[in-house]
């Protein structure tokens, strides 16, 4: 039995031919630790956050939920609700009808039970970044159609580039208007990761579009059963459709 463990072992780290060893057949090593599943901050805690601040009507949340606040935290008005309900429940909100003439609204305040849980919540440390970008998981398969990736990397550095612009004349927006130290902060950490993250793609690009064209020739060799240097005639000069092939993207 142990011999045959031997043999299987023997297989299973036997050397793949040169063409196999890719970064496609990498895995992640035992002792990464991946979550089980994403972290998720509860919704009830920046409500509580903004009934800090004042009294509010759903409403009102809804909308704060579209500052700054929104560029790293998103709610839907299917658990900002519910979120409201509960806290009602729970005492760490009040919540009474006003009427403005033929409307009606219900406005929420926090109250002692719900600072005491805000307070305790935001002293707690956070939990790790766990971020989900299509964008990346396909540029991690686009060895299967190289030119994809480029296509992918090209629309990233956009948005990035733009992003990064709107952030800056945001956070210029925030300061004039006496805008809290800890929240020009945070746009100032998302301007820098999106100009940060343009740059790189930048130089991605011309990676990638580089490797792809060292390895175009390599691949049309492959195709017709020659190597690399079989391209060369005896006199040392290139022929002439390796000059053509060279420069071109598969």
């Amino acid at each position: 039995m142990n011999a045959n463990r031997t043999k299987t072992g023997a297989a299973t780290t036997k050397k793949r031919p040169a063409g196999e060893q890719s970064f496609s057949r990498w895995v992640a090593p035992p002792e990464v630790g991946w979550p089980k599943k994403a972290p998720r901050i509860d919704i009830k805690f920046p409500i509580l956050g903004f009934l800090m601040e004042s009294e509010m009507t759903g409403y009102d949340i809804k909308r704060r939920f579209r500052d700054p606040i929104g560029f790293f935290y998103r709610a839907s008005d299917g658990s900002l609700y519910p979120a409201l309900k509960k806290l009602a429940h729970d005492a760490m909100v009040t919540m009474r009808a006003e009427r403005h003439g033929r409307r009606a609204r219900k406005v929420y305040a926090i109250t002692p039970k719900g600072r005491e849980h805000f307070l305790r919540t935001l002293r707690e440390p956070a939990q790790p970044i766990f971020v989900y970008d299509e964008a990346q998981v396909k540029i991690y398969f686009a060895h299967h159609d190289p030119e994809t990736a480029l296509h992918h990397v090209e629309r990233e550095r956009r948005f990035a580039g733009a992003w990064g612009s709107f952030l800056e004349r945001l956070l210029q927006d925030m300061k004039s208007h006496g805008a809290s130290p800890f929240r020009t902060s945070m746009v100032e950490i998302g301007h820098g990761i999106a100009t940060l993250k343009a740059e790189l793609f930048d130089k991605l690009m011309v990676r990638l579009a580089r490797d792809l064209r060292g390895a175009s020739p390599a691949r049309n060799g492959a195709r017709n059963g020659r190597r690399p240097d079989d391209n060369h005639d005896g006199g040392g000069r290139a022929s002439g459709s390796a000059k053509a092939g060279a420069g071109t993207i598969p």
